[in-house]
């Protein structure tokens, strides 16, 4: 076969070098796609706000005058369009049930409004609202490198979260939690920016102080026309009853400012002392001598106790020891009182830092 001079001259190709040479180029692409996979972030760091709240979900919720708080979805009812949360607390019930909300109340936890949740979260609970980041933070640290596989809620409850959880149980100075999902919250009317929603029903007022206040006038009748306790607090006196408070009176050489009187009504107060008054006036010569140079306190601090604990042990039939824990005790306050006291509070040192 004839081949021209420019053929001849041209080397032959060798197919051991073509085949090195394409190895070679495999090998290589095959070292850049490694390098690609190796440069693309975790996972963990890819997050994209979903759409929709699926259960096990880290969610911001409203609740009444708190600032917005991190909770976890228990359960989604798309037909209601409802859910229920749980908010996350240093005291927190994995079983519990949660509180309802509409769906449109909830914010996911990596929403963009996430800082500025924090930093209003932060003006009235940094301690608390801190705890809450370190745990979910440490909670999708460990789920990022493996070591735990779970919901929130069973990380929560496992051992492996303990470390994070005895900062707050064990916190001996006490971290203050705003006091949430203890009842129905208020359902909003429309969508507002940074939790500025309005209750749509009315909120009826709180009746157990006035049903205090009924049942203590009862006390008030047994001691003041019943004259009840007088035979009781002239057997102190006569020191044929002992009584703690008698003897801490004597014993005592502090001028109390403050103390507890069990009647909240200032009318029922006023009527039983003005009554005691009068029985420390017939019992003159039967007061302690230490008790005739200061008869008010003698009053408050010994008579009046006394009055009102046999008072109890009478009318709700129970013995004097049992009717005196009760008076130590002092008024049961209802969820709704301690809520609007902490409000107080919280908008009285507001209103002191403008």
């Amino acid at each position: 076969m004839l081949c021209s001079a420019g053929e001849r001259d041209k080397p032959e190709e060798d197919p051991v070098s073509s085949e090195e040479s394409t190895g070679f180029k495999s090998t290589h692409s095959l070292l850049e796609e490694e390098e690609e996979e190796e440069e693309e972030p975790p996972r963990i760091l890819l997050y994209h706000e979903p759409r929709s709240f699926e259960v096990g979900m880290l969610v911001w919720l409203k609740y009444q005058k708190y600032p917005f708080w991190p909770a976890v979805v228990k359960s989604v009812r798309r037909r209601d369009k409802k859910a229920s949360v749980l908010f996350i607390e240093g005291n927190m019930n994995p079983k519990g049930r949660g509180i309802t909300v509409s769906l449109r109340r909830l914010k996911h936890f990596d929403c963009k409004e996430k800082h500025a949740l924090l930093d209003r979260a932060k003006e009235d609970f940094a301690q608390a609202i801190g705890w809450c980041v370190s745990l979910i933070t440490d909670y999708r640290v460990r789920l990022g490198c493996g070591s735990f596989a779970g919901s929130f809620l069973e990380y929560y409850a496992a051992d492996i979260s303990y470390p994070v959880r005895k900062s707050i149980q064990q916190d001996v100075l006490g971290t203050r939690f705003p006091q949430l999902g203890k009842g129905d919250p208020e359902e909003p009317v429309g969508d507002s920016q940074l939790g500025q929603w309005r209750p749509c029903r009315k909120v009826l007022p709180d009746r157990s102080r006035a049903a205090r206040d009924r049942a203590n006038q009862k006390l008030v009748e047994y001691i003041v026309k019943a004259k009840g306790a007088e035979s009781h607090l002239r057997a102190i006196l006569h020191s044929r009853k002992p009584s703690r408070w008698l003897k801490t009176f004597l014993s005592s050489s502090q001028c109390v400012t403050c103390m507890e009187t069990y009647l909240e009504d200032e009318a029922q107060l006023d009527e039983v002392v003005e009554y005691l008054q009068g029985v420390c006036r017939d019992m003159d010569g039967q007061v302690p001598e230490r008790g005739s140079g200061d008869r008010i306190r003698f009053i408050l601090d010994v008579l009046l106790p006394e009055a009102i604990i046999c008072a109890i042990s009478a009318v709700e039939a129970v013995d004097y020891k049992t009717a005196e824990q009760k008076y130590i005790r002092g008024p049961t306050l209802s969820y709704r009182e301690k809520e609007i006291f902490d409000n107080e509070l919280l908008e009285e040192r507001n209103r002191r830092r403008r």
